[in-house]
């Protein structure tokens, strides 16, 4: 059987601060007795770094002398081995998340007094609440929902809000950004949201998916509210 092509270098030594060294299946710290495995044997991106597990060679023996022809107990299903080895990596990673807020408003820089936005411009706020954190990425992307129609991302021209562009986002600094809606929500009387997804990418560039935020348009008050739920669909 032809073996798989190796992993980049980077990616490698990716893997390996994400655990910490420690084995990917038991959570063993292996210091160099180290595998970095392949988790499925056969397609177009076995070398892809979402392909990659690391093992301890107790775990990395157990996976690949597996016979399917003969099993013994229960074999590692691959949805399996990939949650409990991202498990392990958050483990030894979510120390590198900050505390974080964002929101959608029509306030003007935390200044309520002031004259506020109107549609389709809409406020966005982002800042790190962390002053002894490290400095991180953020990725966000935003969605207009109309009417319960899904209008797709905010196509702003630097891509700052539809996922293309990083934020760079230092300890305790706070941005004041805004974008434009289409303009038939400002025309509309129909239900307006719009949805908010983040992912943070932590200093070993890894990426921690925030669950997406929604906000509701009151029109009457030029306001918007935090809702409990997700309304659109990501992928």
């Amino acid at each position: 059987m032809t073996s798989p092509p190796p992993f980049k270098d980077a990616d490698k030594i990716r893997v390996l601060l994400w655990c910490e060294r420690h084995c990917c299946l038991c959570d063993k710290a292996c210091d160099t007795n180290i595998v970095v495995h392949h988790i499925e044997q056969k397609g177009d991106k076995l070398s892809d770094i979402e392909n990659a597990i690391p093992l301890c060679f107790d775990c990395h023996g157990k996976i690949k002398n597996y016979n399917p022809e003969h099993p013994v107990g229960t074999s590692y299903h691959v949805a399996e081995i990939k949650a409990r080895r991202d498990q392990i990596y958050e483990k030894y990673t979510r120390h590198l998340v900050p505390p974080i807020h964002y929101e959608i408003t029509q306030i003007i820089r935390d200044q309520p007094l002031l004259s506020r936005r109107t549609l389709p411009n809409v406020g966005f706020n982002l800042s790190h609440h962390g002053a002894v954190f490290l400095p991180v990425r953020i990725r966000v992307e935003a969605k207009v929902i109309l009417d319960g129609k899904d209008l797709g991302l905010i196509e702003d021209e630097k891509g700052y809000y539809n996922g293309k562009t990083p934020w760079h986002l230092n300890p305790t600094v706070k941005f004041f950004g805004n974008f434009g809606v289409p303009s038939e929500c400002a025309q509309s009387t129909k239900d307006l949201k719009i949805e908010v997804r983040v992912t943070v990418i932590d200093q070993y560039e890894r990426k921690h998916e925030h669950l997406p935020l929604c906000w509701t348009y009151m029109r009457t008050e030029n306001h918007w509210f935090l809702e409990p739920r997700s309304f659109a669909k990501w992928t």
